[in-house]
């Protein structure tokens, strides 16, 4: 089937995972949204409303409390790293990132993978995902869930230990900085990584639905992976959504350095912790083909074997037990040829993966989430003990 041909049955992609803003404060979950189109506008609007205004309410604190705050906000990393850097990243990471989603989606049919009878039922269940995209309720339980776990913070007491410095007055309460990291910086992050996992749950849900499908998988497939190679383009598509995560667990790694408060094994959760997780979120919705892969693999593998059984049992008696086998030239006999080509086809089989990403979209997706702590290493410990680290991972 061609593009020309497949193009009704996928109407439009973009879209998939993306709604309309709704208005009121609402409205500030649906920022990913078509409503700011460019990455440039999303990460410039996060900057100015989770960010700029702490420091502005921090060097505009009365006298008694700024001579503290301001030094304390400035050497937080922690917030600096959720604000400045992971809110307005994650915010516009959602431009590329479902767009890209949508050509991986499109790209079920222009393949060919989907047998006519699964077109039908492929549509209907795109039709489904865009409905419960656009459902104004998600729009509203976003926040609403956002807020919940503030007001649970308040209600059940929060520590002013658990709190930033600049956060407080000198009396011990919330400062307007504060209020605002309350508020409004945290909300918004929270509901901002609310709307990526209520996502990423929509793919898993597609690429179930889609696993269930009669699909026409080619288990001899040079992309090792049934012909479904193409869905490693979609961990590549979150390796910004993996930087951004990074970014939150760097800038606590940070924290706890500069504060000294750092135990031999907080390092390595923080570091192991944010591999595994983007992991889970990024690369397990794929293992919903698993069985699908495996049960192609093994209806075609032994057929594949018995072919080149065949063929290598033929070619041994022409040219082995044969007067062929006085021929000067054996090698560019066509025989050869077509032995090379078949066992090179049969070899794609037998090496035939059950979860269709490469290592070198896994590597892209790991070195994305973890690019921000040799960042945060160098902030937050002296330099001859960086280089010291970083030399015994390579002895």
């Amino acid at each position: 089937m061609t593009p020309d041909q497949s193009g009704e049955a996928e109407p439009e992609g973009h879209d998939l995972f993306q709604w309309k803003p709704p208005s009121g404060l609402s409205g500030i979950a649906g920022l990913i949204g078509p409503g700011f189109s460019t990455a440039r506008a999303r990460a410039g609007f996060a900057l100015a409303i989770g960010w700029l205004p702490l420091l502005l309410l921090v060097l505009l604190a009365p006298a008694h409390d700024r001579a503290g705050e301001v030094p304390h906000f400035l050497r937080d990393a922690g917030t600096h790293a959720r604000f400045a850097i992971a809110l307005p990243l994650l915010l516009a990471a959602h431009v590329e990132a479902m767009g890209r989603l949508g050509t991986v989606v499109r790209h079920f049919v222009i393949s060919g993978l989907l047998s006519p009878s699964a077109i039908d039922r492929f549509k209907r269940e795109l039709e489904s995902l865009r409905a419960t995209v656009r459902a104004p309720w998600m729009a509203l339980l976003v926040p609403v869930l956002a807020y919940a776990l503030i007001a649970w913070l308040f209600v059940t007491g929060i520590s002013t230990h658990a709190l930033p410095v600049w956060a407080l007055s000198e009396r011990g309460q919330l400062s307007a900085a504060g209020w605002w990291h309350m508020l409004v910086s945290l909300p918004l992050l929270l509901m901002l990584l609310l709307s990526w996992l209520w996502r990423i749950l929509l793919w898993t849900r597609l690429l179930y639905k889609v696993a269930g499908m009669d699909l026409r998988l080619i288990v001899a497939h040079p992309d090792n992976a049934g012909g479904l190679g193409f869905l490693a383009q979609s961990v590549r598509a979150f390796a910004p959504f993996a930087m951004g995560i990074g970014c939150i667990t760097a800038g606590r790694f940070a924290n706890i350095h500069l504060q000294g408060t750092t135990t031999p094994l907080s390092g390595s959760f923080l570091i192991g912790g944010t591999v595994v997780l983007v992991l889970l979120l990024c690369v397990a919705p794929l293992a919903v083909f698993g069985s699908v892969m495996a049960r192609a693999w093994r209806r075609n593998a032994m057929c594949y074997g018995a072919l080149a059984v065949a063929l290598g049992r033929s070619f041994e008696d022409r040219w082995f037990d044969g007067p062929a086998k006085e021929q000067p030239d054996l090698l560019s006999a066509p025989d050869f040829s077509a032995a090379a080509d078949l066992y090179g086809v049969v070899a794609n089989v037998y090496e035939m993966r059950f979860l269709p990403v490469d290592l070198r979209s896994l590597l892209i997706l790991i070195a994305a989430s973890l690019a921000p702590f040799p960042v945060a290493m160098f902030l937050s410990m002296p330099t001859a003990m960086v280089i010291e680290e970083l030399k015994g991972l390579l002895v």
